[in-house]
């Protein structure tokens, strides 16, 4: 089989990169070797950071040991045991290097991001690029109902979502695919907080009203200023709710109480800092959360399943993941979005 160099480049274009990398591979095959998008643009939260916090000035929090315990090497700055959402969604569609984390945005730096063509031309290298964004769920923490009605938040919010994912359709992005916000009022965290370690079903109304809004707010743009946006937003909150409801079939033995922490559920103190403790290395995989906040790497695997091949619209819409990057119809019968193997 021929071999042919192909260019990766994870080409900088702001809003707050999380991944941005360019180097040389070999690869065997046709010019993509065998990967399904050109490249993958990394946006969003703690959900997908490789690495950036542990390049930012405090108080910017560091995933220090056991955060990364389950790679090999040193701790990666992912706040998870293993690899993230950024890292098995770029494996899924052909990349073995996951994104490197983005250390600066000079202006020579834009320049010359600007100048890197890779392909005939970078409109065609950009619109068979996925652009992947993470976000929503790290700014209902700020939200102050004393100072801010919700509805007006909500709409703040997804108004601002929406004019970056047009900033980035007016560089050239046409592929984009969205992880909608999780059940936040059920993380290990805010479930430590209440009476019973119930959810917090106010938090998770917050993350349901965005998500509704997001998608009608997009499925406008779509029609009317971003004509040739072609995008999936995968449902992270019915995938983790389906995970919560039918732990026993998805694999999972706890899903309220965090692997890594300490104090009520393990998630009144952050992961690494000083006397928290992690589960048993044997257990890791039967943990839904890692810490109070992020899941463990079994969990985004099992996730990352459903997002590409879970049945539509309940876990994505207007097409899943999977659809999105073949352009073709992945969606198999599957009842339950997680796959415990």
């Amino acid at each position: 089989m021929a071999r042919s160099i192909a260019l990766v480049c994870f080409l900088v274009v702001g809003l707050c990169l999380v991944g941005a990398v360019c180097a040389s591979t070999v690869v065997a095959g046709g010019k993509n070797g065998g990967r399904l998008v050109n490249a993958v643009y990394v946006f969003g939260d703690s959900l997908v950071d490789v690495g950036n916090n542990d390049y930012l000035p405090a108080p910017a929090p560091r995933a220090n040991r056991p955060y990364g315990m389950d790679l090999p090497g040193k701790p990666t700055g992912r706040f998870t045991n293993g690899y993230n959402l950024a890292d098995v969604i770029s494996q899924r569609v052909g990349f073995e290097m996951s994104p490197k984390p983005y250390l600066s945005m000079l202006p020579h730096d834009k320049k010359a991001a600007d100048n890197m063509i890779c392909y005939p031309s970078k409109e065609e290298h950009l619109a068979r690029s996925l652009f992947l964004l993470s976000g929503g769920g790290n700014d209902f923490s700020a939200f102050d109902p004393s100072t801010a009605r919700p509805q007006a938040y909500v709409v703040k919010m997804v108004t601002t979502y929406i004019e970056h994912i047009q900033a980035l359709y007016n560089m050239g992005a046409r592929m984009v695919g969205i992880l909608d916000v999780p059940p936040i009022g059920c993380t290990p965290g805010q479930r430590a907080g209440m009476p019973n370690g119930e959810c917090n079903e106010q938090a998770n109304s917050l993350a349901q009203a965005f998500n509704g809004l997001l998608r009608a707010k997009l499925a406008e743009a779509s029609a009317t200023t971003m004509k040739e946006l072609k995008y999936s937003i995968a449902a992270n909150y019915n995938i983790l709710n389906d995970m919560m409801d039918n732990s026993l079939v998805a694999g999972l033995r706890q899903v309220k109480t965090a692997c890594c922490g300490s104090g009520k559920l393990n998630a009144e103190v952050m992961c690494s800092h000083r006397g928290t403790t992690a589960c048993p290395a044997a257990e890791h995989d039967d943990y839904m959360f890692w810490d109070m906040l992020h899941p463990t790497h079994a969990t985004i695997q099992r996730g990352v399943v459903a997002l590409f091949y879970g049945n539509g619209p309940k876990y994505g819409e207007p097409v899943n993941f999977g659809t999105l990057v073949t352009g073709q119809n992945v969606s198999p019968a599957i009842k339950m979005v997680v796959d415990s193997q």
